[in-house]
C-alpha cells in the first residue's frame, strides 16, 4: 500500500509519538509511508529543513523509511500555521496523486482537516481519521473554542472511519455523527522500553546516591499534570522517607513555574529536573527509579486520556501510581492490579506506603508482562493495516 499520514504538527521537533512508531513500522511491513506536517520555525526560521522534503526518515526503527513531506509555510511562529491553512489543500492534492496514495490516515482536525477532507473525496481516496482528544476542549479562548468545535463538527461526518483510543472517544466520535468508529488502544515496543540495571553513570550525573529513594514523574509538564501537589508533600514526605527525591524528566510551559515552587519550598535538594529527553534513553531514566507518577488532575479533558508514557513506564517493568482517568481505567482496569490507582490528595501517604512495600517490585513485573501479552506497536500496526484493507479490498 501506499499510505499518506498527515498531522498538523512538526513531525521533527514533536516529541516520539504514535505517528512515528506507526510510521515507520508500516514501511518495515513493505508498505511505502509518506508522511505531510506543518513545520514548526520557531520565531523566525530561513533554515532550508524547514521547505526540503525529507527521505528514508526514521527516528525509532533503524531499518524503516518514511517520506517526510513539509507543508509550505511562512515560517515564522505563527503565521506557519495560518498560512499552512491555505497551502495544504493544493499541498495534498498534488502529493496524492504524485505518490498514489491508497490510504490517508489523518491525526490533525483543525489546519488541515478540511483540506484533506477535499483532496481525498475528490481523488477517491478513503480517508481515517486517528482521534485522541476533544481537540476545543483543549482552548482556553471562548471565540477560538466555538470555531474549533465547528470545524470538529463539520469534519467527523466525513471521515470514512475513526479510530479512537478509549470509549469516551469512541461514544464523542459517534456523537460527532461520524459513520463508522472502532477502538484501538495504544501501544509499546517492549525491545525498546525494557527494565535496565541501574545506570550508574546518569546517576552520578543527576546527582542521586545510592540512598536516594527517586519516584519518578514522565512527560510534559502542564498546568494540569498535579505536580504542584507533589512538590507540597514532599516536606511531609521526607519525614517519613528522609531519602525521598522526586525526578522530573519533562518540559513544557509549566517547568520554571515548578521549579519556583520547590524553590520557595526549600527542597531544591529533593527535586531533580531534567527537562525532555531522547525518547530512546527513557528506560535509563526508569532504572533509577523505584515507583513512577501520574498524578494529572481529573476534568473533563483529562479524563478521557489513557497517556501513551504509561504503557512505556509498564514495559519498563515500573510499578506505577496514578489518579483513576477513565482511559486508563479502560486500559487498564482496577480488578487487573496492574496499575496502583489513589485520588491525588492520597498520593502523599500512598508513596509514603509503597516506597515501604516490599513487593512493590512486583507490580512493575507484571506490569511489563500485562502490556507485552496486550499492547505492543507491533500488534496496534497490524490491526491499522487491517482496518487499511478493508477500504481497498
Amino acid at each position: 500500500m501506499n499510505i499518506l499520514i498527515i498531522h498538523e504538527v512538526d513531525w521533527l521537533k514533536k516529541v516520539t509519538y504514535e505517528i512515528h512508531h506507526l510510521s515507520e513500522l508500516f514501511s518495515l511491513k513493505g508498505h511505502n509511508v509518506y508522511a505531510i506536517d506543518i513545520p514548526d520555525p520557531g520565531k523566525l526560521s530561513l533554515n532550508k529543513e524547514i521547505a526540503c522534503d525529507i527521505n528514508n526518515y526514521h527516528r525509532i526503527y533503524e531499518k524503516s523509511s518514511v517520506k517526510l513531506l513539509r507543508t509550505p509555510v511562512i515560517p515564522i511562529k505563527g503565521l506557519n500555521r495560518i498560512s499552512a491553512y491555505f497551502t495544504s489543500y493544493g499541498f495534498i492534492k498534488k502529493t496524492l496523486q504524485d505518490y498514489n496514495i491508497d490510504i490517508v490516515l489523518l491525526y490533525s482536525i483543525v489546519t488541515n482537516a478540511k483540506a484533506t477532507i477535499k483532496a481525498c473525496k475528490e481523488s477517491d481516496i478513503p480517508i481515517i481519521h486517528r482521534t485522541f482528544d476533544v481537540v476545543h476542549d483543549l482552548i482556553d479562548e471562548k471565540y477560538l473554542k466555538n470555531i474549533v468545535l465547528k470545524f470538529e463538527k463539520s469534519a467527523y461526518p466525513e471521515f470514512d472511519e475513526v479510530i479512537a483510543n478509549t470509549p469516551f472517544m469512541k461514544k464523542w466520535s459517534e456523537d460527532m455523527k461520524s459513520k463508522h468508529v472502532i477502538i484501538i488502544s495504544q501501544g509499546v515496543d517492549p525491545n525498546i522500553m525494557k527494565p535496565l540495571p541501574k545506570d550508574l553513570e546518569l546517576q552520578k550525573n543527576l546527582q542521586i546516591s545510592n540512598q536516594d529513594r527517586v519516584v519518578m514523574y514522565l512527560g510534559s509538564i502542564h498546568s494540569i499534570s498535579g505536580l504542584p501537589v507533589i512538590l507540597n508533600s514532599i516536606p511531609k514526605i521526607i519525614q517519613k522517607i528522609p531519602h525521598f527525591k522526586l525526578l522530573v524528566v519533562g518540559g513544557g510551559a509549566h517547568l520554571e513555574n515548578l521549579k519556583e515552587i520547590s524553590k520557595k519550598l526549600g527542597i531544591q535538594d529533593k527535586v531533580v529536573f531534567t527537562d525532555y529527553v531522547p525518547y530512546l534513553h527513557i528506560p535509563r531514566y526508569c532504572s533509577l527509579a523505584e515507583l513512577c507518577i501520574n498524578p494529572f488532575e481529573i476534568t473533563d479533558m483529562t479524563k478521557k486520556l489513557s497517556p501513551v508514557k504509561i504503557f512505556d513506564l509498564l514495559a519498563c517493568g515500573k510499578p506505577i501510581l496514578a489518579t483513576p482517568l477513565e482511559g486508563l481505567l479502560y486500559d487498564f482496569p482496577e480488578e487487573s492490579k496492574i496499575l496502583i490507582y489513589a485520588n491525588l490528595e492520597q498520593f502523599e501517604s500512598e508513596i509514603i506506603s509503597l516506597l515501604n512495600n516490599k513487593s512493590l517490585e512486583s507490580f512493575g513485573r507484571k506490569g511489563r508482562q500485562y502490556v507485552e501479552a496486550n499492547y505492543t506497536w507491533e500488534n496496534v500496526a497490524n490491526r491499522f493495516l487491517k482496518e487499511f484493507e478493508t477500504f481497498l479490498n
